[in-house]
């Protein structure tokens, strides 16, 4: 499935979220950018920012972070999805970290 379409209303000015085979491994993400619906959803459900202050620090619109969180509420199974994948790779990582010898 090589890209989706956008996933919202037709109005043109509304934000759109999309996939893309090739960019992000396919997660859903917002057009023209390279920022992951995750990635603003988690920053925002930990509750470390507002969206303006995701906004500001992606350097993207509050409606672009709005629409990722509308997407990201619309779709829990797949934020799901996405959180235990990225688990995945980091207890792979951890576990295929080098751990110098104790030298005596």
């Amino acid at each position: 499935m090589a890209g989706t379409g956008p996933q919202s209303s037709s109005d043109e000015t509304t934000p759109e979220i999309v996939t893309t085979d090739d960019i992000l491994d396919g997660d859903p993400r917002i057009e023209g950018h390279r920022i992951g619906v995750y990635h603003v959803y988690q920053r925002y459900v930990d509750g470390d920012d507002t969206p303006e202050e995701i906004a500001t620090s992606y350097d993207i619109s509050v409606a672009e972070v709005h629409a990722a969180l509308a997407y990201a509420f619309s779709h829990p199974e797949k934020m799901r999805a996405i959180e235990a994948r990225n688990q995945s790779v980091y207890e792979e990582q951890v576990a295929n970290r080098l751990v110098p010898d104790e030298t005596d």
